[in-house]
């Protein structure tokens, strides 16, 4: 699915100034430099380069868009140096740390969040893709969390899309015993997919205390969307997360979540995040942390723009749900859902063969399930594809019949009663983990 194949080459950097001229051997490359980008870039040949740095290396504390402006400055500055090429952007992400410059204060963790964040808008959604990631020239914790959320963020493209990861790393250097250093692939595999599990967590957990005192961010709370948002979405969108999870087409199609007000509170939690960080004399404090949550609805935001080509028209067809199952669901758990939507399909074959087309009726009545249990039992609703027979209702159109076996299925609707939808909602969100 998707476009065509694309290259993308991140590397983390720390502070790239203090680098030494060195020769880098990579495959049949040679390059002498202070940097591994340019033979990366050489051998790779990458559509698209992003290098990601600490604002720990900012000098101009008069206001943070200052401090980050002096890293993006001087790091172009260094690339036109070294040749590295047009298509090379940067993020700049959060840092702690006391050096002789300045103190960076906050949690070591909005280095994941802003990573996830930033590069949630740079990988591209559709099409195959390679990521080549360099950790030679990074920091310990940043490269580290840099890692953990690109991974994080592949392993959801990967649900529709052929996605590789390859990590290097260069020999050590040691000083007057170094003339050449070889670079080294550390990591080589196919990424597989991953969906998100988890459920959204409690509010504490999208904007959390660092240094903030406690009643502003209790009017924080008040005012902000995305605790209103979250008061009122918040089961719905743990449905279609389980729905993934699980292998619930119907509840996949029927609960798919509209992109924009998830995208509008990011921004704003991100912008509140960005308003309450207090930047003076060689001074940088983070009053206000990234939680759990806010990483969590980044994840999701970002799996529903890859999955967008598989949202449904409701309600939907049984073809229309084993498209869904066919593309997005692997192994057992498609098995499950084909063999559950085979049963309703055999069934319409029969009706539509004596030219018996049936209005919406419950799927208990329409597979002829006499002595059913009327009771949505979760179990029997997460065993059975969510085609549980209580919860289920069924329609068939009435068209001219000719292939029957290839058209029933086009022409037979599902969907979930009113009544238990609700239900159905808290059992998938309850089945995740916490």
């Amino acid at each position: 699915m998707g476009d065509s194949e694309m290259k993308l080459l991140i590397a983390s950097w720390g502070n790239f100034e203090n680098w030494r001229e060195v020769k880098y051997r990579f495959g049949d490359e040679i390059s002498v430099g202070p940097s591994t980008l340019p033979i990366l870039q050489k051998a790779i040949k990458p559509d698209w380069t992003v290098i990601v740095l600490p604002e720990t290396l900012g000098r101009d504390f008069s206001s943070l868009r200052a401090l980050r402006n002096n890293v993006a400055e001087r790091v172009q500055a260094f690339l036109e140096r070294i040749g590295a090429g047009r298509e090379v952007d940067f993020l700049i992400v959060p840092g702690i740390g006391k050096f002789e410059h300045g103190t960076f204060e906050g949690s070591a963790m909005d280095v994941y969040y802003q990573a996830l964040y930033d590069f949630s808008q740079v990988i591209p959604i559709g099409g195959d893709l390679e990521v080549h990631f360099d950790i030679t020239h990074g920091l310990n914790y940043v490269t580290f969390l840099v890692y953990r959320a690109i991974r994080d963020l592949l392993g959801i493209r990967a649900l529709l899309n052929e996605t590789s990861f390859k990590a290097y790393n260069s020999d050590p250097f040691v000083p007057k015993l170094t003339s050449e250093l070889g670079i080294n692939v550390i990591e080589d595999l196919k990424v597989e997919p991953h969906p998100l599990t988890q459920r959204l967590p409690g509010l504490n957990e999208y904007l959390v205390p660092y240094s903030i005192e406690k009643n502003i961010l209790e009017e924080l709370k008040k005012r902000l969307g995305v605790f209103k948002f979250l008061r009122t979405e918040k089961r719905k969108l743990e449905a279609w997360i389980g729905s993934i999870t699980f292998g619930l087409p119907l509840l996949f199609g029927e609960d798919f979540p509209k992109a924009k007000p998830i995208e509008e509170v990011i921004e704003e939690t991100m912008e509140t995040w960005n308003e309450n960080i207090e930047v003076s004399n060689g001074f940088v404090r983070r009053k206000l942390a990234l939680g759990k949550g806010f990483g969590i609805l980044v994840r999701l935001f970002f799996q529903v723009r890859v999955l967008k080509e598989l949202a449904l028209d409701v309600p939907p067809t049984l073809e229309d749900l084993y498209r869904v199952s066919n593309n997005l669901f692997r192994g057992s758990v498609k098995e499950r859902v084909n063999l559950e939507l085979g049963k309703i399909e055999k069934k319409a074959v029969i009706y539509a063969s004596r030219g018996a087309f049936h209005d919406w009726m419950p799927l208990r009545d329409f597979l002829d399930f006499k002595e059913a249990n009327t009771n949505i039992v979760p179990r029997n609703f997460l065993a059975h594809a969510g085609l549980e027979a209580n919860a289920t209702e069924v329609k068939m159109e009435s068209w001219e019949v000719k292939d029957v076996q290839r058209e029933a299925k086009k022409h037979t609707f599902l969907r979930y009663s009113a009544s238990s939808k609700k239900q159905i909602e808290k059992i998938t969100s309850e089945a995740l983990n916490s």
